[in-house]
């Protein structure tokens, strides 16, 4: 029987209307039919159709109903008596009989009220329980991937310190000086590692204002390039397109974390031997075109020749922790901090950042983002 009303409850509201109609025009029938002035009780007819009014449409259905009922009942007692003027005994029956349906509709619609507030607190424990189980997932994934992240570099350490350890005496220099330098790039990359996590947890919080300086954007690049891992970009066919005269207002550490993890990113999905293009140009936000008069910023780019980024998880890219779907199911872990952090340094230092992909492979991602321009006559590098 609940499980009825509670499937009536989904039905269209046009359905809903039909059934209140038809229950009340049988039940009304059925009075008139059976109608005798010494017998009161079938006023009980009229309860079916009060309590599914009261049910289906609340207080508001449960007035339309018991008012129309009691007109109709009205109409066929001064028809059948020739008049308005009934018997103190029709009245009375009126009254006690009016008073004892909207009784039982308020009890219905309270009935339907602590229904919907139950259903809706199922609802929202359902919602509560289905995003636990996300979140659950999400940080299943997110430790698996640390660990995957942490790993690599880790036992790339250990391994160079365990050579050098077990063969010390056997390596001449330049074999000791390579271990030591490979053990040392693995040490930076876990140290990258560790900063990323950080950041993310400290860019939750509140901040203080990042200090900003007139930054060359071509010394920048070089920068990142210089101290990113070599053994990574000599698989690809780099292009650095970045005029010299480019200054931006910045803060140094977060312009090279934001190229870092793009560079990262580029090396980590784009197949080896591919074209990888760093490129910057002053950009005008409002006609969208690289006016060197007009432009108020520069934009920095990573293009890459990889896989492309699907257009439907483009729009979450950015968000912490998202991987795309492919990634999931691949051996290429990653943290999905990379770009947040990108974001939420970029916007610090009045930029924005963005993807373009046709999510096709070969055609590959941009990778771009905006920071201010300081005009030539002001910039000075750092």
């Amino acid at each position: 029987m609940t499980h009825c009303f509670r499937s009536m409850l989904h039905l269209s509201s046009a359905t809903r209307l039909s059934i209140a109609i038809v229950a009340a025009l049988m039940c009304l029938a059925t009075y008139i039919l059976m109608y005798e002035e010494i017998y009161p009780g079938n006023s009980l007819f009229l309860s079916l159709p009060i309590v599914l009014a009261s049910w289906l449409f609340k207080l508001r259905g449960m007035a339309v109903c018991l008012i129309g009922m009691l007109l109709v009942i009205l109409l066929f007692h001064s028809i059948s008596h020739t008049g308005l003027f009934l018997s103190h005994r029709i009245y009375l029956f009126f009254a006690l009989g009016g008073f004892a349906l909207l009784l039982e509709g308020f009890i219905t619609v309270s009935f339907r009220e602590l229904f919907d507030v139950s259903d809706e607190t199922q609802q929202r424990m359902e919602a509560v329980y289905e995003q636990q189980q996300q979140l659950n997932q999400l940080r299943e994934q997110f430790l698996l991937n640390v660990n995957h992240e942490l790993r690599t570099p880790l036992t790339a350490t250990y391994g160079y310190l365990e050579l050098l350890v077990e063969y010390h005496e056997r390596l001449d220099v330049a074999s000791r000086a390579t271990f030591l330098s490979n053990a040392l790039s693995s040490c930076e990359e876990l140290q990258r590692l560790v900063d990323t996590m950080f950041d993310a947890l400290y860019l939750r919080q509140e901040r203080e204002p990042l200090a900003l300086e007139a930054l060359s954007v071509s010394e920048v690049v070089r920068d990142v390039i210089d101290h990113f891992d070599p053994r990574r970009l000599h698989l690809y066919d780099l292009h650095i397109q970045v005029p010299q005269r480019l200054v931006v207002r910045a803060h140094a550490h977060s312009v090279r974390q934001v190229l870092r993890n793009l560079l990262s990113n580029a090396t980590k999905y784009a197949p080896e031997h591919t074209p990888l293009i760093i490129s910057a140009a002053l950009y005008d936000p409002t006609t969208v075109q690289h006016q060197e008069h007009l432009a108020q910023e520069v934009c920095i780019c990573v293009k890459d020749a990889g896989p492309g980024i699907p257009p439907e998880e483009i729009p979450h890219l950015f968000d912490q922790f998202f991987r795309l779907r492919r990634d999931m199911m691949s051996k290429v872990y990653g943290t999905g901090l990379g770009l947040y952090v990108s974001q939420q340094l970029v916007e610090a230092m009045g930029g924005r950042i963005w993807v373009e992909s046709a999510g096709i492979a070969g055609q590959g991602s941009t990778f771009c983002f905006t920071l201010p321009c300081v005009p030539r006559e002001q910039g000075s590098t750092t």
